[in-house]
């Protein structure tokens, strides 16, 4: 998705919520919008099995949430559909209107690839009744609620080639356009409500801007409006056809608007074409709850008595351990402990809702060093400190933030690991994200800005690249970060030459080695002469198998 950044003053109303009991099952593996269209994507039953058994962790996992309806939670004005996909196809008001090729090939698409559907309806389980609301509550075109499963196969964590993410596949860049916080804290480009409320005032924005035509709306959400603007003037001029269909766009824009179209005549009539869809009943799934203040997010999940995976999952919008420190506070939660888990969160104001480390500054300490040492960043020490600027003095104490089960390991698709520690007292409250092998330069970029956001030294970044340490870096050059990784050029390309010894990290596991190096645990742990179950720790050194050491 390509937005330009227009002057937009968009508002997020979040959505209404209404009760009913859930059960919350495992989470399983989604892949993200570049690759939904592969035909061989649900290849076979172990294909689906190893997926079923992913590591915790993978940012690229989608919540799985089934919703068992009962009868006393089911209001009145919801028993009008058997399921959320005949309201959903009660609402369409375009994928009748237009007769084309490409979309008898999207539908072919489909009907060749049925377990792919039924996937992904079952994985819209836990946020489509609030995206249906939303729509409806705003009169626009149900297609519209099936939109994310285009964009992003219904996965909130899903990051494309260009660095959109979300389920409505929002560029970074964009997000402050559309009104949405982002930060180290918090992303609202992959928060399922506000994501949703942003996508839908641009898409209304665009529908007006050209001409209320969807389709036209639709091309421009997936390249620009000003790239649609330059087919529609290219025709103008040769005096040719300006609707979608005669436009001269780019394949995957052309495709955009008969993929939504195939699919919600897919979903409106799934028997007329013996497809079969995932049962989501019209009701909703999770409730949205105002804590009010900065909450930990495993404690949160003690309170409501659920297990912190699942409320990782509901909840992908926060980055990290805790909400945001200025808000937002809102968590979704199963509507089975909606009710009692604003009751209890009456009896926590009064108790601690972080946790926090005090640490005495050391001569030579920086506010730098200090916050990789944590695992956390200046910003968040300077913030909670109430620090200005980077001066701190010997002898004077920090309070850190860290998580408040840190001694339990658990690991969430859109946050780090907890880790396990001998001490509570020195657990940090995050694990760094593991760094790309390697990294292009943007405008505004310094050695220090991408030591920093990788959490990693510039001496480092200067040893693994071979830099002085005052060198200047330009936009475009491509830069190491990770130190058992070199650069070789062959032939005008870059590729990744792997030693054979490994180094471990912080918040390393023998499992998320052997899948970084595409082997298996057991391999590895045979290699090294250690049990799976070993603890290993940073700085200790790994040997690869020959021949097996490739990045993944």
């Amino acid at each position: 998705m390509v937005i330009s950044s227009s002057q937009l003053n968009p508002t997020f109303p979040r959505f209404r919520f209404k009760r009913l009991y859930i059960v919350v099952a495992s989470a399983v593996l989604l892949n993200a919008c570049s690759t939904v269209y592969q035909p061989d994507m649900e290849a076979d039953e172990s294909t689906e099995a190893a997926n079923a058994s992913r590591i915790l962790g993978n940012r690229d996992a989608a919540t799985r949430v089934s919703i068992v309806p009962t009868q006393e939670a089911v209001e009145p004005e919801m028993i009008e559909f058997k399921d959320i996909w005949a309201r959903i196809g009660a609402g369409l008001q375009f994928a009748y209107k237009y007769d084309n090729a490409r979309i008898d090939e999207q539908l072919q698409f489909y009907r060749d690839n049925p377990s792919y559907l039924q996937t992904v309806t079952e994985r819209a389980s836990p946020f489509i009744f609030e995206i249906v609301e939303e729509v409806e509550r705003r009169g626009l075109p149900m297609e519209l609620a099936l939109l994310p499963i285009v964009e992003s196969a219904f996965n909130p964590n899903a990051v494309s080639p260009g660095n959109s993410v979300g389920l409505w596949q929002i560029g970074s860049s964009t997000a402050p356009v559309l009104g949405l916080k982002r930060d180290w804290w918090y992303d609202g480009s992959r928060d399922p409500i506000a994501s949703t409320s942003a996508a839908l005032d641009y898409l209304t924005t665009l529908q007006q801007m050209f001409d209320e035509s969807w389709l036209l709306s639709l091309a421009a959400y997936n390249t620009g409006p000003g790239n649609v603007r330059k087919a529609i003037n290219k025709n103008e001029v040769r005096d040719r056809d300006v609707d979608y269909w005669s436009l001269n766009l780019p394949s995957i824009t052309e495709d955009f608007a008969p993929k939504l179209i195939a699919l919600s005549r897919l979903v409106a009539e799934p028997d007329h074409y013996g497809m079969e869809l995932s049962d989501v009943p019209n009701a909703p799934a999770v409730k949205l709850v105002d804590v009010g203040y900065q909450l930990d997010l495993a404690l949160a999940a003690s309170i409501a008595g659920i297990d912190s995976e699942t409320l990782y999952q509901l909840n992908p919008g926060y980055r990290q351990w805790a909400t945001h420190p200025d808000g937002p506070y809102g968590l979704l939660v199963p509507v089975a402990v909606a009710d009692a888990f604003t009751s209890a969160l009456a009896d926590q104001r009064d108790r601690p809702n972080v946790t926090w480390d005090r640490y005495v500054v050391q001569s030579g300490d920086t506010l730098g060093r200090i916050a990789q040492k944590f695992r956390t960043q200046v910003g968040v020490l300077q913030q909670v400190n109430a620090i200005e600027g980077s001066r701190i003095i010997a002898g004077e104490s920090l309070l850190i933030p860290r998580a408040y089960d840190s001694t339990a390991p658990i690991a969430a698709p859109n946050a780090p690991d907890y880790i396990a520690t001998a001490s509570r007292s020195s657990a940090a409250s995050t694990v760094p994200p593991q760094p790309p092998a390697r990294y292009t330069v943007r405008s505004g970029d310094s050695l220090w800005l991408i030591a920093n956001r990788y959490q990693i030294t510039v001496a480092q970044l200067v040893q693994w690249n071979s830099l002085g340490a005052d060198a200047l870096i330009k936009p475009g050059q491509q830069l190491v970060l990770q130190g058992d990784t070199t650069l070789a050029q062959t032939n005008g390309q870059s590729t990744i030459e792997t030693a054979q010894r490994y180094t471990v990290r912080p918040g390393d596991s023998l499992a998320r080695i052997a899948q970084r190096f595409r082997i298996t645990a057991e391999d590895l742990a045979d290699w090294n002469s250690i049990q799976l179950g070993d603890l290993i720790h940073p700085g200790q050194q790994l040997q690869l198998p020959p021949g097996d050491a490739n990045l993944n």
